[in-house]
């Protein structure tokens, strides 16, 4: 068994209870409210453009061989921006002054830190694991969810076959990263695997919740 399915299996409860939150569940059967869903673009927005100089700030410690498909994702994070300001211009989704949840917060400031501290397979579990989490989450989404709702758009992003190829690429990469490491590496890197998972466990709490910062607000 490949390192990345080992990990899957190892974490299975904790990778079960993400797929099974609220949020998607919610959405996925169109009883998501607007502001709900509204919590989440705003959050993720913010997400997505710190995830531009956590890539950038990975491609100094790749392979060469990495350096193309980040400049590529690079260019796909952009894509994307440009989608949720496309679906907010189309539902009156307020995206002014946007600051970040502690939840939200605490993950970019995990994501940054991944790839100034960690090695290079450390940051690359931190990428695999959220992409693929997000694939996974809204391949559920895609279940039940109607092609005419107004969040479809984002259900055709993350779980479509050009996203799903993306996936497949970072988990082939990220085995052959786990195959190239010694026994400590390897166990950072399942760390790594298992928080990023909690991280986004927490990231659709937040959204649904529509908690901010605890004692402030």
């Amino acid at each position: 068994m490949s390192f990345s399915k080992q990990q899957l299996d190892r974490i299975r409860p904790l990778w079960d209870r993400m797929l099974s939150h609220p949020f998607l569940i919610e959405t996925r059967d169109g009883r998501i409210s607007d502001e709900t869903f509204a919590t989440w673009m705003r959050q993720d927005y913010l997400f997505v453009e710190a995830a531009i100089p956590f890539i950038a700030g990975m491609i100094p410690k790749a392979p060469r061989d990495h350096w193309e498909p980040h400049q590529s994702v690079i260019a796909m994070l952009l894509k994307e921006l440009d989608l949720f300001r496309e679906r907010a211009e189309a539902t009156g989704v307020d995206m002014s002054d946007i600051q970040p949840s502690f939840t939200n917060h605490a993950y970019i400031q995990f994501l940054m830190a991944a790839a100034q501290r960690e090695s290079y397979a450390g940051a690359y579990t931190v990428l695999y694991a959220a992409e693929k989490a997000y694939h996974d989450s809204w391949k559920v989404v895609r279940e039940g969810l109607s092609e005419d709702s107004p969040w479809w758009p984002f259900v055709e992003n993350w779980a479509g076959d050009d996203f799903a190829g993306y996936v497949a690429y970072l988990e082939t990469e990220h085995d052959r990263l786990a195959e190239e490491a010694g026994e400590g590496l390897r166990q950072r890197m399942a760390e790594l695997f298992e928080l990023t998972t909690k991280y986004e466990i927490a990231f659709w709490e937040m959204a649904y919740t529509s908690s901010d910062w605890p004692g402030i607000s």
